[in-house]
């Protein structure tokens, strides 16, 4: 495997390898693409190749060695080649001049704030940058941009390479002194944006990148870098892979954040109660009343994303039987017997509509929809299509 801190992303990864290898790097690159999926984590690997003082060539691959002065400063994000932008506060010192560096204008709490950010970024580059009240690239830090590659050619052998995370946030007074800088090439430069929102950028900046796309992570890939890099138990790692939705920025949170198992037995609970014979409107009403309504709207997302999981799981157990059990979540101990069940019981035919109402019920509430009425209508629309014969 090629670039192995980048998890997946074989195409995007591809295009960046051709091009060291021709000799033919881009004055500019856009990587764009879903939230977490490793846009900054390409841009950071591409850098290190590019200043890797013995690069590693294999078959059709070439590598950073990790070994060398150059590999190891850039891993800690402190190459004098290598510039990360992203946003920073407004400024919180008075009279300070334009041309100044925009980290000279932030208070000393505001500067340790980044630099323990920096440091995280560094020891795993899918963490996301999150600084109190800073939401904009203000046009300061493309002026330091612009003032360090006209004074300051690159060092040594390698290239100089300037990210700016999350582009979109440049101000429009950045984006066109930004503009200014792609129109004016430097040897030996490349300058990469990254971004999950290419079309807050103006067209005149996009129209003179590269763009490449990198899209969601399949579950498989995010699960086996849970266990590689985050010691995640393989059965938590599959769960939280499939919550995550292609994101291993997104798993990585869960990973800390989410107790699976409480999620998992609520959601089976709720099934049970949705899809009990008879009366069971009291018991749901109860259920959403008193268990969910301490849940905000993050954790009810992730526990329908578990249904939705658990459905997935079904369909692919009632289709293929036995050959499915490598690519089922729930696949170990009584979660596994209970699918079992699950699927003896119900008709695979009604696993479409279900699948359609789950995902409804999420965008609902992702966009704000009352949580009550929407797992109670959720409910509805599962019993007619897994209990067509049943009493609503």
């Amino acid at each position: 495997m090629c670039w192995e801190r980048v998890i997946g992303q074989h195409h995007a990864k591809d295009i960046l390898i051709a091009a060291i290898r021709r000799g033919c790097v881009a004055h500019a690159y856009c990587i764009w693409g879903p939230d977490g999926v490793g846009k900054d984590a390409l841009a950071i690997e591409f850098a290190r190749v590019l200043n890797c003082s013995t690069p590693v060539v294999r078959d059709n691959c070439i590598e950073a060695c990790d070994h060398c002065k150059d590999c190891l400063q850039i891993s800690m994000l402190q190459h004098p080649n290598v510039q990360l932008i992203f946003s920073l506060p407004a400024a919180s010192k008075s009279g300070s001049n334009d041309d100044e560096s925009p980290i000279l204008r932030l208070t000393d709490d505001q500067i340790s704030q980044i630099q323990e950010q920096l440091l995280l970024k560094a020891r795993n580059p899918y963490h996301d940058i999150s600084i109190p009240h800073a939401t904009q690239i203000r046009i300061a830090a493309i002026r330091d941009v612009r003032r360090t590659l006209q004074l300051s050619p690159p060092v040594g052998h390698g290239w100089r390479v300037v990210i700016i995370s999350e582009a979109d946030a440049m101000t429009l007074e950045a984006a066109n002194a930004f503009l200014k800088t792609l129109e004016e090439p430097h040897a030996r430069t490349t300058l990469i944006l990254t971004t999950s929102r290419p079309d807050k950028l103006p067209p005149t900046v996009l129209s003179r990148c590269q763009r490449i796309h990198c899209g969601y992570l399949d579950e498989e890939s995010i699960a086996m870098a849970l266990v590689q890099r985050e010691q995640v138990p393989l059965e938590r790692a599959r769960i939280l892979a499939a919550l995550a939705q292609g994101s291993y920025a997104r798993a990585l949170k869960l990973s800390l954040a989410a107790d699976e198992d409480v999620l998992t037995d609520t959601a089976i609970h709720f099934l049970r109660l949705v899809l009990k014979q008879g009366r069971f409107r009291t018991e749901l009403l109860t259920m959403i009343e008193q268990q969910l309504n301490v849940y905000d709207r993050m954790q009810v997302i992730l526990l329908l994303r578990m249904i939705l999981t658990w459905f997935h799981d079904a369909y692919r157990l009632s289709l293929h039987g036995s050959s499915a059990e490598p690519y089922l979540v729930f696949r170990h101990g009584n979660l596994r017997q209970a699918l079992a069940r699950f699927v003896e019981r119900f008709s695979p035919h009604s696993y479409d509509t279900a699948i359609a109402a789950v995902e409804s019920a999420i965008t609902a509430i992702e966009n704000n929809a009352q949580i009550p009425l929407t797992l109670v209508t959720l409910a509805i629309r599962l019993r007619r299509c897994m209990l067509p014969q049943s009493s609503l």
